[in-house]
C-alpha cells in the first residue's frame, strides 16, 4: 500500500491531416478521471505534452515538455478521493476523448501514465503494436492503457521522448 502523490501522463497527437482537436481529453486511473488540460493549445496536430497531476517527479521546476494541468487542485490524486497503489489493479487505466463537436476526431499517436508515490510505482502504456488510433463519435472515444511497466520511470519516459523525436517533435515551451 502506497499513497499516490503524482501522475505524469505523456500524450502525443498524430501528424496527419485533421489529427488535432479542440475536444477534451481525460485520463482514467485508480477509479478516478482526471482532465488533461494546460494553458497551452493542447492536442494540436503533431503536439507532445507531459501532463502533471499532483506532485511532479522533478519538483519544484519540472522541465518542458512537462506542464501542470489547469484546475490542479481538482485534478490531484491526493485530493478528494486520494489514490492508493492497492486500488490500481482494480480498475482500468484509459484515455478518453470528448469531442468538441459532431465531426470532431483526434488522432492519438502515443499515451503513457506514470504513477508516483515517494518514488516511481508503476506505469501504463498502450500495447506494443499500437500505431496511431482515431478517436471520435464515429469510431469510439476510449483507449485502454493495457501494458504495465515496473522497470523504472526513466526508461518509459525515454521511450515516449524517443518517439517524439522520431516524429520530429521538440519539447514545447511552457
Amino acid at each position: 500500500m502506497s499513497r499516490i502523490s503524482g501522475i505524469l501522463c505523456q500524450i502525443i497527437t498524430g501528424n496527419v491531416g485533421g489529427a488535432g482537436t479542440d475536444g477534451r481529453v481525460y485520463l482514467g486511473l485508480g477509479g478516478r478521471e482526471f482532465r488533461l488540460d494546460s494553458s497551452a493549445d493542447d492536442y494540436e496536430k503533431h503536439s507532445w505534452r507531459e501532463y502533471i497531476l499532483g506532485a511532479a517527479p522533478d519538483e519544484p521546476n519540472p522541465p518542458p515538455p512537462q506542464v501542470r494541468v489547469k484546475n490542479a487542485d481538482r485534478n490531484d490524486p491526493r485530493q478528494g478521493l486520494p489514490l492508493d497503489s492497492d486500488n490500481l489493479s482494480r480498475t482500468p487505466t484509459y484515455v478518453r476523448f470528448e469531442p468538441h463537436g459532431a465531426g470532431d476526431d483526434w488522432d492519438l499517436a502515443f499515451a503513457a501514465a506514470l504513477v508516483y508515490g515517494e518514488q516511481f510505482i508503476t506505469a501504463y502504456t498502450l500495447p506494443a503494436d499500437f500505431h496511431n488510433l482515431w478517436l471520435g463519435r464515429a469510431s469510439g472515444t476510449v483507449v485502454y492503457l493495457t501494458n504495465e511497466w515496473r522497470l523504472g520511470d526513466h526508461a518509459l519516459l525515454d521511450a515516449g521522448r524517443q518517439l517524439a523525436r522520431k516524429l520530429g517533435l521538440r519539447a514545447p515551451r511552457t
